[in-house]
Parts: C-alpha cells; structure tokens; sequence
C-alpha cells in the first residue's frame, strides 16, 4: 500500500509542493509555480484589499487550490502514483495565506489591531478545502502567530532550531512579506516587513524570477562587467541575487554613492541615457537573449532600497526590544528562495544584513518548507508548533513613533 503525504509553501508570490514517501519520510519530488493569485495583487495588502468580502475570498481559495492541485498532479506523475495515494497534507503561509486558503475573509488582517479570525491549529478534511487527494485525506495548518506573522515563521523556527539557542541569533526569511524571528538568549521574538517583491524580480525594469536565463551574479570593475547566467543560455533578464551584486560592485567601484545615485562621470561607457535618466549596462543588446540591451536604471535601485529599508529597519527595531546589539549575534540564518542564492558578502555591502563576520551567515534554504514537512512526519513538531506559537512575542513596529525616522535612515547605503 502507498501512503504519501503532502508539505505545501503557500507563498505571497510562490507555491512549493513536496511529495513525500509516509514509510520511509522520503521527499521523492518537488514541484514550484507562481502563486496563481498574483493575478490579483503582487502583495499581501492587495490580496487583502481584493478579498474585501466572502465572494472574492473564495474566488482567491479556489484559485491557490486550484495551483496546488496542479502541482499535486505533476508530483504524482513524477512518482508514478495516484493522488488517492495521498493521505495527509500539512500547509503553512502567512496568515493572509492561511486564511484566504481556509476561505476566511482575512478583513481584520487589514484593520488594526490585524487580528487573525483564527490562530490555533487546524485540522481538517481536505476534500472540503477542494484539495484533490484521498477523499478521507486530513489537512493540517500549524498555529499562526500574529496578523502578519503565520505558520511560515513557525516552520522557519521548527526547521533552524533557533529556539534552542542560547546565544542571539535570527531568521531572516525574504520574500514578498519578509518574516524575521529572533532570539535574543532567553526569549524569542517576531516581525513581519513588507519588503515587497523587488528581490524576486518583481517591480524592476530587467527583473525576472532565479530561472533559465536569468543573471545570477554580476561583478563590476571600472571598466568591465562580468556575470555568470542559470543555464547555457543568453541573459534574458536579472534575477534578485545578480541585483544585490550588481549594487555591491557598484558601490566599491564608486559608480553609485550612498544615496542610490549613478556617478555617470567615472564610467561614461558603462551608462547610457534613455531619455529620463541614465542605465547602468549589465549586457549590451548583442550578448543579450532579448535583443535588447539589459540594465539596471535609477528606478530600480530605489526599488532595492526601499524593499532593504523596510527589512532593516523590522531588524533593527526587533533588536532594540529584545536587547541585542549587533555584535552579539551569533548566527543570522538567511532563508527563503532568495535567501538561498544571495552572496552574503553582496549582502552586508548594500546593508541588507548586518555588518558582522561572514562566517556568521548561513544560507539555510526554504526553512518554511522544511518545517512543513517536520510537521507532515512528526507529531511532536506539531505540539513544538504549538508550543512556539505562545513562546513567540510578535512585535508590531510599524506604529512605534519613530519607525519613519529608522525607515529613512536605512535608506542609504553604507
């Protein structure tokens, strides 16, 4: 008899679906897509505002369950099995995902104080969700934490162990909606930044997702660019991680100044002018798969900017509450997609991460997924879940009185 199980990412801008084997607590396939429900809003807050009432809840359910139940579909043919064969699913996401998911009308998550309909764990029949599985199949949803902090950063927890630290250390997980989890010895504390989708491509000019033909890394000198692409291909665009390089070199060859500004004077061959401003040249439109010459434009570094101020700026003021200065974190564990390709170097440069030993970064993965999973094979990481969900002290620093004044401060570049 086959007895799979299912561990599900529900990500404001991706869908990760893990196949795994309930005998042997093998993953046996992987799949990813496009949140479907990017359709109707790029960010939390649009998919919020969109599902203003029961209707276009449901309309946003039946649109991830309908993704989910494509990736059910291909996981099975890759494994040769049935989706009768799938006996449990555990999902995590955001609370905004989690709920629409459920079909709950996330409404309060959009009012203050953003209070989750619901935030224990659930259990429930997945048939009724619309989840094409066993029909006597269970679906399980961890405990979600805070209005914008879900069942995600528990997984983060689950899958890094930060909580049995002594020594302070954090989670950054970066996506659309950013969720940082910190220990500061004793106790654990949360955050949740709005750092948009310019990491993933998203909101710049040449931008595309970490796929075929994207631009994954990207070093300047004075005079040259060098860049290495995903695949035996021609660049057709950069993704998040060739960004962040892009900037870093750019800022220790003095062609961008602290303040996101192009120094065209220094290079005047690397730019060209397109008519409102200059564009720093990554590939000429010869080399490029596009046709068209790919660059990086004064818009776009405001883009990263801003998604790196609202991160810091989560960081910065999670720390001040909890007592930690920078120094005496131990580890800072990078994860999400993004999180997985980044150079930590390029990283500290443009002030995305702080200033500490390089050693001390580690790439860790979709720690969301993985935690998922650690749920779908062990109930006693579903009673962990529950226990971090109450340990957890969510922190809204968004209504401190001088969030602003930290926001424009990280602004800058170092």
């Amino acid at each position: 008899r086959r007895i799979y199980g299912l561990a599900v990412d529900i990500g404001t801008t991706k869908l990760v679906a893990y196949l795994v084997n309930l005998k042997t607590g093998e993953t046996e396939a992987v799949k990813s897509m496009l949140n479907p429900q990017i359709s109707f809003g790029e960010d939390v807050i649009s998919r919020i505002t969109y599902a203003s009432d029961y209707e276009r809840t449901i309309q946003l359910q039946k649109t991830v369950v309908g993704g989910i139940n494509q990736l059910i579909e291909g996981l099975c043919k890759d494994v040769n099995i049935s989706p009768q064969d799938i006996y449990e699913v555990v999902a995590v996401g955001n609370t905004a995902m989690h709920h629409i998911f459920l079909g709950i009308p996330p409404k309060t998550l959009g009012l203050a104080p953003f209070t989750p309909v619901v935030q224990n764990s659930i259990n429930v029949r997945a048939s009724e969700i619309g989840l094409n599985i066993n029909g006597s199949g269970n679906l399980f949803l961890p405990p979600v934490v805070a209005g914008f902090v879900g069942a995600d950063a528990i997984a983060d927890a689950l899958a890094t162990r930060i909580y049995e630290s002594n020594r302070p250390s954090v989670v950054i997980d970066i996506g659309t909606n950013t969720e940082i989890i910190l220990n500061n010895g004793k106790d654990l504390y949360a955050c949740s930044c709005a750092s948009g989708p310019a990491f993933e491509g998203a909101r710049i000019k040449h931008g595309m997702r970490a796929g075929l033909g994207a631009i994954e890394t990207i070093y300047i000198d004075s005079e040259t660019v060098k860049y290495k692409v995903i695949g035996d291909v021609k660049p057709l665009g950069i993704c998040g991680s060739g960004i962040v390089d892009a900037l870093a070199s750019l800022l220790d060859t003095g062609l961008l100044d602290r303040n996101g500004r192009f120094n065209v004077s220094k290079s005047p061959n690397l730019f060209i002018n397109s008519g409102r401003d200059y564009e720093f040249v990554v590939v000429d439109s010869k080399e490029s798969g596009t046709g068209n010459a790919i660059t990086i434009t004064q818009r776009d570094v405001r883009e990263i900017q801003l998604a790196k101020s609202a991160i810091v700026t989560g960081l910065t003021l999670l720390m001040r509450d909890a007592g930690v200065q920078v120094e005496e974190l131990s580890t800072i564990y990078l994860a999400g997609s993004f999180g997985s390709y980044i150079s930590p170097r390029s990283a500290v440069r443009i002030g995305l991460l702080p200033n500490v030993d390089l050693s001390r970064i580690k790439s860790v993965g979709n720690t969301a997924g993985i935690g998922a999973k650690m749920c779908l094979i062990s109930y006693e990481e579903r009673i962990k879940a529950e226990d971090l969900a109450k340990r957890i002290k969510f922190i809204e620093f968004y209504i401190k009185p001088d969030f602003s004044k930290v926001f424009l401060e990280n602004l800058n570049f170092p």
